[in-house]
């Protein structure tokens, strides 16, 4: 089951990723078109309808896409790079180092991540760059958690206490041998890194710190709000593809994690399977 569902959110990450990489195979209009009617329901030439302004909805659907995944990708490449400096030298090196990097991971985790992120924005400006770098300060406590956990486990291992006794210097320890076999753990994290990096950027264009330019589901959703009574059509196309895109993603790393993680593996397998105490069921003819 879990690899079906694995393999469906696969295809619709992919589709997502085709919508991102080729908007205009998909949509007829310029997302930023004012041909139609304001506010027309769904038909033939505009399959979602159009917003206030005339707007083809379904061509902003597929433009906002690109947004969306570009922002999420970018955030999390900001917070791989920051998280995984901070985690490396705080597992590798240890001591007072380490303590306080960590206090100051825990004091970002006290933080709530969408208000620093919404703070950042408000002094940077709305662009799409800003808003990418500014999600990905925010959220880079729990990459440099993980993988300080992964190196301080691997730092015991036979084979880095062996390169340590025949010379190794501390740079090539920790990138040859602590970090490669640290990374499995950020295989998991990758994909909620992302899904909290779109669930952001939506809701930064939901409140009005978006960056206009682009369209952006959020902010599809945001200008739909005066006429959620007479034209529920405008957040029905931004609200599923967002819905199905963070699900999707959560599919992928529960998936990951049930691999990374044998133990969690062998539970499941055994909640499917009846226990030996049980008295089979009587089938009467």
């Amino acid at each position: 089951m879990a690899r079906f569902e694995f393999r469906l959110a696969m295809v619709v990450l992919v589709v997502l990723t085709m919508l991102a990489l080729f908007p205009t195979a998909f949509s007829g209009f310029d997302p930023w078109h004012t041909g139609a009617s304001a506010l027309s329901p769904p038909s033939s030439t505009h399959p979602l309808g159009s917003d206030a302004l005339g707007r083809d909805t379904w061509s902003r659907v597929v433009h906002s896409a690109r947004t969306s995944l570009l922002v999420g990708l970018l955030a999390t490449s900001v917070a791989l790079v920051i998280g995984g400096a901070v985690g490396l030298a705080a597992g590798t090196l240890g001591g007072w180092i380490d303590e306080g990097l960590m206090r100051v991971t825990e004091l970002l985790d006290a933080f709530p991540a969408l208000l620093l992120a919404l703070f950042l924005v408000a002094l940077w400006g709305p662009g799409l760059m800003q808003i990418s770098f500014a999600i990905g300060i925010s959220g880079w406590s729990g990459v440099a958690r993980v993988l300080r956990v992964g190196i301080v486990t691997t730092r015991a291992e036979g084979f880095v206490v062996a390169a340590k006794a025949m010379g190794a210097s501390p740079m090539r320890v920790a990138f040859h041998h602590l970090l490669p076999h640290a990374l499995a753990p950020l295989l998991v994290l990758l994909p909620f890194r992302i899904e909290a990096a779109i669930i952001a950027e939506a809701s930064l264009s939901f409140l009005g710190f978006g960056d206009l330019a682009y369209p952006s589901w959020g902010g599809m959703l945001r200008d739909a709000q005066p006429f959620l009574r007479d034209a529920w059509w405008l957040v029905v196309g931004p609200g599923i593809v967002l819905l199905l895109t963070v699900f999707a993603l959560s599919l992928v790393a529960d998936y990951l994690q049930q691999k990374n993680n044998p133990q969690l593996n062998r539970r499941h397998s055994k909640r499917a399977q009846p226990s030996p105490t049980q008295t089979p069921p009587v089938i009467i003819d």
